[in-house]
């Protein structure tokens, strides 16, 4: 079977695939002594249209979808002059932007200079982003991110799962370039395997996303854009230590092989092996982990007419957790202790190709393949999941010249075979699922006022039937530096009950599961306004933004009854509210301030009643610092975060030692981090949960490992207090 496996991974490498021409190059600033220095944050955009993107650390950038032979770059930075520059056909380009002078910094502070060109409200973290935290994994990238909460599952597997606008992450479509990324049995811990080095950005877009992507959209999108052999460098080493001795090496090296063809190859592993117990119930702290994370990326970029990008991920791991004393080779039947493991192997595999055509036509194909098998047990209960994915998108795009409107039209096809066992519960599906869309783009009024994007598509799903999912994204430039979007849409997904329920499995509660259970679909629908600013030379923002989730239909996982986990349909409401307002601004020169609250009280019709999602904080709030020196040598991080009151599932029918308050208390963390950076080298420690806060006695009647009152899956706060970590990082270019 492994065989076949790798035959297939290499033949989807070799075969063709994704989206549109490339453009590719760096803004710099050259000093008067000679020096070019990058201009990092500047944002390039292509003129009279909604796509840009902004420079990472190195003033890199890339643009998809875009013919370098009709077209002109606007490039703009705080600090510096505008600048509008004809491809002329160039494709790779380095373009130099002047420093703005004190008369030409005086009335620029009477508007902002940062561009707003998506009508989709999106939250970019950029390279420099991820590195404020020690940042191993995606699981651990959105601490300074107010939209997206990380928290642990459960108190043994050492699973995270995120929430976005009040809801889980399953109802959160999260992509690698543009393609499925994190979805059905990878929910378990999918997070896990995507190395925080392997990551350029990550696009966070609340609400209602693009059609072009799939139907499986709900309350918004995570994209994650791995790094590029064009402007990555030739050697990025980052070696990682905790107080734990979880110890992480990372390696990136990116080679060029000729004028066209590029590669980039990473290697992730990382290792817990220390057995931990500071509080002293008996069981692990944190799961006892090894793990291993490959990837190889090819591109070719012909500068014209052909493109191509493919790539390869590989991660092996063997997950252990449960009492101290629990022993992996030995049946865990034969123990009389509690104990968990999983082994997981899991292989990625995605081609693009692109081909821009005359009179700014474009075509892309995607295509991907995701092999992926989890098996072991969860106490006494064995545990199998088998998942192979297969996926493939045509997209036409066409540009039209008078107004530089924008449609795109396409078909996809997505297999999915999953097979999941649980203790005697097998659940087996096969979805066959063909799909056509169309997207199109729209400028209105003056100055290109306002910006449409709407979509539709339909899906025929061979056990569901028909799904059609409608989407719409507007911006309305109110003001030069005031801004309001708005944004609808439908979406649908397929649940995998045991792989995304993992934590509520973390017991000896009965299973009871509606045979009957069906597809997921939700309406969002929500609005943001946002004021950009320059006050004293510098740049702050602040918006304030709204959304709610209506679900027409859902599968419920209801921990009411302390005794059961239950799975069955709605029958009734269920709903979530999110309300955010953010702040942020550089206070003085070099220290940056983002302030944010959110409130996201979520309510579903279990059988007990409507009542509040359990384990789900409402309220949340951020204060994230960062301070950079004038030398750029040494940079300051630190970000505090409140959580509010949690609604706890009853637990009274248990005995008066095993039973929990009906809410948790408000908590606080605190994470920091100081970094030094001398030429190659950069030197970093820092610490979590500085609070020093912890969920007191998180497994429930941990002394009775198989009796009935076991639950080890009522978590709502941090599990481990605080602890120190280190790391070093080399780059060579």
């Amino acid at each position: 079977m492994k065989k076949k496996i790798w035959a297939v991974t290499w033949l989807l490498c070799i075969c063709i695939l994704v989206k549109a021409q490339m453009i590719q190059g760096f803004v710099i600033e050259e000093t008067p002594d000679g020096k070019r220095l990058a201009v990092t944050g500047a944002v390039v955009g292509v003129m009279n249209t909604t796509n840009a993107t902004t420079t990472d650390e190195k003033g890199a950038f890339m643009i998809m979808g875009a013919n370098p032979d009709k077209i002109a770059l606007v490039v703009s930075a705080l600090g510096y002059q505008t600048d509008t520059v004809w491809l002329k056909g160039a494709a790779i380009i380095t373009i130099t932007l002047q420093p703005l002078t004190l008369k030409e910094i005086d009335a620029t502070a009477k508007k902002a200079t940062r561009l707003e060109l998506t009508p989709r409200n999106v939250e970019v973290l950029n390279s420099n982003d991820l590195v404020k935290a020690a940042c191993c994994n995606l699981s651990e990238s959105f601490e300074n991110s107010a939209a997206v909460d990380v928290n642990f599952t459960d108190a043994v597997s050492g699973a995270k799962e995120i929430r976005m606008l009040g809801l889980d992450g399953i109802y959160t479509q999260i992509m690698v370039e543009d393609m499925p990324g994190i979805r059905g049995l990878g929910n378990s811990f999918g997070l896990n395997y995507i190395p925080g080095s392997w990551m350029s950005s990550i696009q966070v877009n609340k609400g209602a996303g693009s059609v072009v992507n799939g139907y499986e959209s709900m309350t918004g999108q995570i994209n994650i854009e791995y790094k590029k052999p064009v402007n990555t460098d030739l050697l990025f080493v980052n070696l990682y230590l905790n107080q734990d001795l979880r110890t992480e090496l990372n390696v990136v090296s990116a080679q060029k092989i000729s004028n066209k063809w590029s590669s980039l190859t990473a290697v992730h592993g990382a290792y817990n092996g220390l057995k931990m117990d500071l509080n002293h119930d008996g069981y692990l702290d944190n799961p006892l982990t090894k793990n291993l994370d490959l990837f190889n990326r090819f591109t070719y970029f012909s500068g014209k007419v052909f493109s191509f990008w493919s790539g390869v991920s590989v991660n092996l791991e063997d997950r252990v957790g449960g009492s101290i004393h629990f022993d992996p080779g030995i049946n865990p039947v034969n123990q009389n202790y509690w104990g968990l493991r999983l082994t997981t192997e899991r292989v990625q595999a995605f081609a693009k190709t692109s081909f821009s055509l005359p009179h700014l036509n474009f075509i892309g194909i995607q295509y991907q393949y995701v092999y992926h098998h989890q098996e072991g047990y969860i106490g006494r209960r064995d545990y199998d999941g088998l998942e192979n994915f297969g996926y493939i998108n045509f997209i036409y795009q066409k540009t039209f010249n008078k107004n530089d409107d924008m449609i795109k039209a396409g078909a996809s096809f997505q297999l999915d075979d999953v097979h999941e066992q649980f203790d005697t519960f097998l659940r087996t599906r096969t979805e066959i699922v063909p799909g056509v869309f169309t997207e199109g783009s729209l400028n209105f009024g003056k100055d290109k006022q306002v910006m449409l994007i709407g979509g539709v598509r339909l899906d025929y799903h061979n056990i569901y039937g028909p799904l059609f999912s409608p989407r719409l994204n507007m911006k309305w430039n109110i003001l030069h530096d005031l801004s309001l979007r708005v944004s609808g849409g439908k979406g649908y997904r397929v649940p995998s009950i045991f792989a995304e329920n993992l934590g509520y499995l973390a017991n000896n509660r009965a299973l009871v599961i509606d045979p009957n259970l069906g597809i997921e679909s939700a309406w969002n629908y929500g609005a943001s306004l946002t004021w950009k600013f320059v006050l004293g030379f510098r740049e702050g923002s602040i918006s304030a933004d709204y959304y709610r989730t209506d679900f027409v239909k859902q599968v419920v996982a209801d921990i009411e009854n302390t005794r059961e986990v239950q799975f069955y349909n709605l029958n009734g409401k269920s709903f979530a509210n999110a309300l955010q307002a953010e702040f942020s601004y550089e206070l003085v020169k070099g220290l940056d301030v983002k302030l944010a609250y959110k409130y996201e009280p979520s309510e579903t019709q279990f059988k007990e009643g409507l009542m509040l999602t359990p384990l789900r904080p409402q309220n949340r709030g951020l204060c994230s610092l960062q301070y950079t020196t004038k030398n750029q040598h040494w940079r300051f991080n630190t970000g505090l975060n409140w959580f509010g009151k949690t609604r706890i599932p009853s637990t009274l029918v248990n005995d008066i030692e095993n039973q929990r308050p009906a809410e948790s208390p408000n908590w606080v963390q605190l994470n920091a981090q100081i970094t030094f950076k001398w030429k190659k080298w950069e030197v970093y420690a820092g610490g979590e949960n500085l609070t020093n806060f912890t969920q007191k006695n998180p497994i429930i009647a941990g002394d009775q490992p198989f009796s009935n009152q076991f639950d080890a899956s009522l978590i709502w706060g941090p599990l481990r207090g605080a602890m120190a970590f280190a790391g070093v990082r080399f780059t060579l270019k």
